[in-house]
């Protein structure tokens, strides 16, 4: 089955070549905002909305009377453009910011539509010539395109693959998952990942780093280094909790042929500020789209269903808690006597939910097989 992947690098660029990435990120940062600044200013003073061809071209014929921006590769400078229609579109379709002009550090990476080609020790890029790389995996498949970043520790590329990725082998396990910030996430067979808090353990560290930057004299050299080493440690815990997402995920797709999961809100539970850090320190969003993607690669099934009510029913009898409050972790059923675990019989529902069992067929289930011999298939 041909899926689309992303395979990430760090290069090992000579200073000529730092040097040559330096400037076509300022040259792509300086083109972002003269495209943003002209499609404004011609609808505000002329009520003209100019197309994303007509600036192409336009920005075709300063390239070439321009050498700093004429050495950069024309695809990647279309690409810029792309990017002011992108967050143009996202202001009215999809309800985001006004698109805002990028300042200096903001504006971090370039891409290439083609002409990327892979060997064992360089990444060959356009215009730039043969870039040393770390080889940590083998690439497969056909680059549809790639994209240089600038992160605090150097550069990478990110490149876009087509290839071939083989199902893998059906098993009979099928589980509901309930996300949390005390425990990561509990499942419906009453399993229980602990949330390893990435950044409250490195917080004592970042916040010295942090008063280390507030002491150093703006535009000081050494506020540039102090500014450094926080962005390193920030990179740190990132990578970290990325890295745990990645083989958390990977076991769960490859131990169940199903998996469901709440759909949440979570833009909208960011709004309370007691539980925001703490929300966004276990990374719900990142984990769920990573059980969905790697659903996909490996023919497994996934499916997110609505959250409500989940802590407050029976997964038993259907009886709805509704004096049940967040503090109470266990709590008995009152129809049926059942003791519950809050979160596993939030996970429990969660399955149901999806394999789509009335109350009547869960106790019918129940007294036959115990719910362990449900169809795999959500």
């Amino acid at each position: 089955m041909i899926q689309t992947k992303t395979y990430r690098y760090k290069l090992n660029p000579s200073p000529s070549q730092q040097r040559s990435l330096v400037q076509w990120l300022g040259a792509c940062r300086y083109v972002y905002n003269l495209s943003l600044s002209y499609k404004k200013t011609l609808w505000e003073q002329n009520k003209i909305s100019i197309g994303k061809y007509e600036i192409q071209k336009e920005l075709s014929a300063i390239a070439k009377q321009t050498p700093w921006l004429g050495c950069v590769n024309s695809q990647t400078l279309q690409e810029v453009t792309d990017r002011v229609f992108n967050a143009y579109e996202g202001f009215f379709k999809q309800g985001k910011g006004f698109p805002k002009f990028a300042r200096k550090g903001q504006y971090q990476s370039f891409s290439f539509k083609q002409g990327v080609k892979l060997s064992a020790t360089h990444v060959q890029l356009p215009k730039l010539g043969k870039v040393k790389y770390r080889n940590s995996q083998a690439c497969t498949g056909t680059i549809k395109r790639a994209t240089v970043r600038e992160c605090a520790d150097g550069w990478y590329v990110c490149l876009c693959v087509e290839t071939d990725i083989e199902p893998l082998p059906t098993v009979q396990n099928s589980i509901g998952i309930d996300v949390g910030i005390k425990s990561l996430l509990v499942t419906s067979a009453g399993e229980t990942i602990e949330n390893p808090k990435h950044l409250y353990k490195a917080e004592k560290k970042l916040k010295r780093l942090q008063r280390l930057v507030s002491r150093k004299k703006k535009g000081s050299t050494n506020r540039k280094k102090a500014v450094k080493k926080l962005a390193r440690q920030h990179q740190k815990v990132a990578n970290t909790r990325f890295d745990f997402h990645h083989k958390l995920t990977t076991r769960l797709i490859r131990e169940n042929q199903a998996i469901a999961v709440e759909s949440l809100q979570i833009k909208n539970i960011l709004a309370n500020h007691h539980l925001a850090k703490s929300i966004s320190d276990a990374g719900w969003y990142g984990l769920t789209q990573m059980l969905e993607y790697k659903a996909k690669w490996y023919g497994r099934k996934f499916e997110k269903v609505s959250a409500r009510h989940t802590s407050q029913d029976c997964s038993a009898c259907g009886y709805r808690n509704t004096e049940l409050t967040l503090a109470v972790r266990e709590w008995v059923c009152p129809g049926c006597g059942t003791t519950h675990d809050r979160d596993v019989n939030a996970a429990r529902n969660i399955k149901l939910r999806a394999v789509g069992h009335t109350v009547t067929q869960l106790v019918e289930l129940d007294s036959s097989s115990t719910l362990k011999q449900e169809s795999p298939a959500l």
